[in-house]
C-alpha cells in the first residue's frame, strides 16, 4: 500500500501528517511525499523512516504531482492525504478489506473538519455534513463530490486503466471519481472517521478556480451525455429555481425534449416549458428524470414522494439527483 502526499510550501504541516499515516501502516506499506516545487524544503520535517520516499518536481501543480507519485508509487492501494490534514487511527485497517471486492475502486470516510483558525466557516460545515451521510456515493454523484479525496483510498490498477489523474479546468479529484464510476466500478464511504480535514484559508477548494461550483457543471455534463443522455430522450426536470435552472437551458440545446418544468414555486414557463406541480408526475411520459433542487432536506423529501408516486422510476437509472 501506498501513500500519495503532494505538497507545496506545506512543510509547517507536512512532518505532522506524514507520522500520521506512519502510524496507520503497516511494516510493508510506503508514504510518497511528492514536492511540487516548494520553497520551505519540505524533506527537512520528514522522519527517518525507511518508508518514506521524497519525490521532487518543478512547481508542475497538484495533478502533476499527483501523477508522478502515482507512477512511481509501489503499493496495489494508493491511499490519498493532503499535506496539511491527518490521518485517524484505524483507517486503513477498515479500509484494505473493502478490496476483497473486485469491483470496489475507491473507500473514503467521514472526516473531522478542524479550522486552523477560529471556526470552520458554515459553507464548509454543511459540506463536510453532507459528505458524511453519503454512504453511497453514487447516489449524489451528480450533486457535489461525494467523497473526500485525502480521505479515499484507491485501486491503483483501476485509477491506471482509467489514465490516472486529468488536468484541467475542473476538480481532479471529481473527475476521477465520475470516470470511475463511468467505468463500471463501485464507489464506497466507510460509516466512520478517517481523516481530521484542516480548513485554511491558503486551501486550494479556497483559492483555486477549479473547484468552484461552475467549474463542476462540464463535468457533470459530459457524464450524462456519455450514459443516461447520450442520445435525444424526453426529459422531465424537478427544479425551476436556482439548483434547475442552468440544466433548461442545456438540456434545450442539446435536443432533449423537455414537454415541462416542476416545481412548487407558483412560476407559470421556464425557457418557454410549462411548469407544473409534482402531481403532474403520476401520469408523465419520460426516459429521464432530473432532480435539481438545493434547498436542505429537498432531496430526501422528493426521493420519498417519486417513490410513492412513480416506483417505476429507479435512481441511478432512469432519475438522478443533481444540483
Amino acid at each position: 500500500m501506498s501513500w500519495l502526499i503532494p505538497v507545496r510550501d506545506g512543510a509547517r504541516w507536512l512532518g505532522d501528517a506524514v507520522q500520521s499515516a506512519l502510524a496507520d501502516s503497516e511494516a510493508d506499506d510506503e508514504v510518497v511525499v511528492v514536492d511540487d516545487g516548494s520553497s520551505d524544503d519540505p524533506g527537512r520535517v520528514l522522519p527517518r523512516d525507511r518508508r518514506v520516499r521524497l519525490i521532487r518536481q518543478p512547481p508542475l501543480g497538484i495533478v502533476a504531482a499527483l501523477e508522478h507519485g502515482r507512477r512511481e508509487a509501489a503499493g496495489p492501494l494508493l491511499a490519498r492525504l493532503d499535506c496539511d490534514d491527518l490521518v485517524l487511527p484505524g483507517r486503513l485497517a477498515a479500509q484494505r478489506p473493502r478490496f476483497a471486492d473486485p469491483q470496489v475502486a475507491a473507500v473514503g470516510g467521514r472526516a473531522r473538519a478542524v479550522a486552523e483558525e477560529g471556526e470552520v466557516p458554515e459553507g464548509m460545515r454543511r459540506y463536510v455534513e453532507w459528505v458524511n451521510q453519503q454512504d453511497d456515493p453514487h447516489r449524489e454523484l451528480l450533486v457535489e463530490s461525494p467523497m473526500f479525496h485525502p480521505a479515499t483510498t484507491l485501486r491503483a490498477s483501476a485509477v491506471a486503466a482509467i489514465g490516472g489523474y486529468r488536468a484541467g479546468p475542473f476538480p481532479e479529484d471529481y473527475d476521477l471519481f465520475l470516470r470511475l464510476a463511468s467505468a463500471g466500478h463501485r464507489l464506497e464511504n466507510l460509516p466512520r472517521d478517517v481523516l481530521a480535514w484542516r480548513d485554511r484559508p491558503g486551501r486550494l477548494t479556497r483559492t483555486d478556480p477549479r473547484y468552484a461550483r461552475p467549474a463542476f457543471m462540464p463535468l457533470k455534463q459530459a457524464w450524462l451525455e456519455a450514459g443516461p443522455l447520450a442520445t435525444p430522450r424526453r426529459v422531465v426536470l424537478w427544479g425551476a429555481n436556482r439548483a434547475g435552472r442552468p440544466w433548461l437551458p442545456w438540456l434545450l440545446a442539446a435536443g432533449h425534449d423537455v414537454p415541462f418544468v416542476i416545481d412548487l414555486a407558483p412560476l407559470s414557463t421556464r425557457h418557454g416549458r410549462p411548469v407544473r406541480r409534482p402531481e403532474v408526475l403520476v401520469d408523465a411520459q419520460l426516459d429521464v428524470l432530473l432532480v435539481a433542487v438545493g434547498a436542505r432536506g429537498a432531496r430526501e423529501e422528493i426521493r420519498g414522494r417519486i417513490a410513492a408516486m412513480r416506483p417505476d422510476l429507479v435512481e441511478g437509472r432512469s432519475w438522478f439527483a443533481l444540483a
